[in-house]
């Protein structure tokens, strides 16, 4: 082939349309133009000005005619198996996604979050996705948002959990409950009974949380920073949910997650006060990056995750109706 030629049937070959190849496929399996035209809805006229541009673009006749019918070329033939590929791939490539279907799914979703989201959501959830889909696996990793953030972006996480005020304006965020923070010592506290007094909070011995994230941990120093208290620390610890279990069984006074508070109070013997100065509450949401945004999977979890949420709120708001005053 010359080379004006070559480069002639390049610029035909940009010009070459999905519908054209389904013309000359069905060529292929009718070698007939009529029957062609009537397969694919069209005119005789324009079939035959289909197979005239294919014949130029593949620079051979493809078909030669026999009788009533034609009969294709050995280039025609030769071409038979990449068509089919094509067609397929291009037909794979426009059909539409199917709905997503959380019964017959099978996989796993990498999350990070801390003990206290993880304690609050996590039951509700697990119970939910049992029912609905019982292929999935939620892999649960700390929450270290430095870290995690571009784990995110790089997708080997698929969604954040947390409680700091914002993320990047290159995320995506739905915020998902509010909490706020109550004072907490033991049931048989020698000093303190029934109420808790800035005095008693400010003279107290103090057990805090060392996690280096999360606006829990911020509402709380920004409490003792505000107020100037500088109270004593006995014991510091790194997780949020291992300093109940301490506060019931030391006269020590703790700072944690109203509704943390609410479920941990049914099982263990502990007063919880509001605490004797203002203080600021935080929002829980969840965090994903763009490229996961429309993926159907992802999209469906993030909504069964919003709906435990809406639950998680509502009792929040009826437990609050039920109280006579504002201590719990």
């Amino acid at each position: 082939m010359s080379i004006l030629h070559r480069e002639a049937s390049a610029r035909h070959m940009q010009n070459v349309d999905m519908k054209s190849l389904h013309v000359f496929f069905c060529l292929l399996n009718e070698c007939n133009v009529t029957r062609t035209a009537e397969q694919l809805n069209m005119t005789q006229s324009a079939v035959s000005h289909t197979l005239a541009r294919l014949r130029l673009l593949f620079n051979d006749p493809l078909f030669v005619s026999m009788g009533r019918g034609m009969l294709p070329t050995s280039r025609a033939l030769e071409l038979v198996e990449p068509l089919q590929q094509s067609l397929a791939a291009l037909n794979k490539l426009i059909e539409p996604v199917k709905a997503f279907d959380p019964g017959q799914f099978q996989g796993s979703f990498e999350i990070a979050t801390s003990d206290y989201i993880g304690f609050i959501l996590l039951p509700r959830l697990m119970v939910r996705l049992a029912d609905v889909a019982p292929g999935v696996e939620l892999n649960i990793q700390p929450l270290r948002p430095k870290e995690d953030l571009p784990l995110l972006k790089d997708g080997k996480l698929d969604l954040i959990i947390w409680n700091e005020k914002s993320a990047p304006a290159t995320f995506h965020e739905r915020k998902l409950f509010s909490d706020r923070l109550k004072s907490v010592v033991r049931v048989g506290h020698p000093e303190i009974n029934g109420s808790l007094s800035l005095e008693q909070f400010r003279n107290g011995k103090h057990l805090r949380i060392s996690s280096n994230h999360g606006a829990v941990k911020e509402a709380i120093d920004s409490l003792y920073e505000q107020h100037d208290i500088r109270c004593k620390t006995s014991l510091t610890v790194p997780h949020f949910l291992l300093a109940h279990i301490l506060i019931s069984q030391t006269d020590m006074i703790g700072m944690i997650a109203e509704l943390t508070a609410l479920r941990i109070a049914r099982e263990i013997p502990l007063q919880l006060f509001e605490p004797p100065v203002e203080v600021e509450g935080f929002t829980v949401s969840q965090v994903w990056h763009e490229r996961l945004h429309a993926a159907p999977a992802h999209k469906w979890l993030r909504g069964e995750i919003n709906q435990v949420a809406k639950e998680i709120t509502l009792e929040l708001a009826q437990f609050k109706r039920s109280q006579p005053g504002p201590s719990v």
